[in-house]
């Protein structure tokens, strides 16, 4: 018996399922992903404290301990998670010239370092924003991600 009929199918033939292909690349990739933007946030608050950056890291990632437990709600959860970290580590960028330290050392910074400065910060916000699009139009989008996190059909 094969794959539902209208149902896309894999090269070997078999209907894409569980934690594999993008949504595997997708995991690995993340933790990176969110160790660097967990680092800037607990720079935000409290200079870089070590078990801020761990805390912060372990709530961001908890989206994907979901996907690893197949639950259901995964995909929305991984999502909404995608967008508030892209809003947040936007703000942190956009605060970063009004930070006290900042400002005082804005007086000694020529206009090549507020340049370069300003790049890095938009590569930040851009790079969030391009990894919440794309990720959250694969877990749309997906064939494996709705065959993974499928509720199960009520027995009757």
């Amino acid at each position: 018996m094969g794959p539902a009929p209208n149902t896309e199918t894999a090269i070997d033939g078999t209907t894409p399922v569980g934690v594999g292909g993008w949504l595997l690349a997708y995991l690995c990739g993340s933790i990176p992903f969110l160790l660097f933007h967990s680092a800037g946030l607990s720079g935000w608050f409290l200079d870089y404290a070590l078990w801020l950056l761990a805390a912060i890291f372990l709530l961001l990632a908890w989206p994907l301990a979901l996907i690893l437990l197949k639950s259901p709600q995964a995909p929305r959860w991984n999502v909404v998670a995608l967008w508030v970290l892209a809003l947040v580590i936007t703000l942190r960028a956009a605060a970063v010239p009004f930070n006290l330290e900042t400002e005082g050392a804005a007086q000694g910074r020529n206009p090549e370092e507020w340049a370069a400065a300003i790049a890095i910060l938009a590569a930040i916000v851009v790079g969030s924003l391009a990894w919440a699009t794309i990720w959250t139009a694969y877990f749309r989008r997906s064939l494996r991600v709705r065959n993974t996190f499928r509720r199960p059909a009520a027995d009757t």
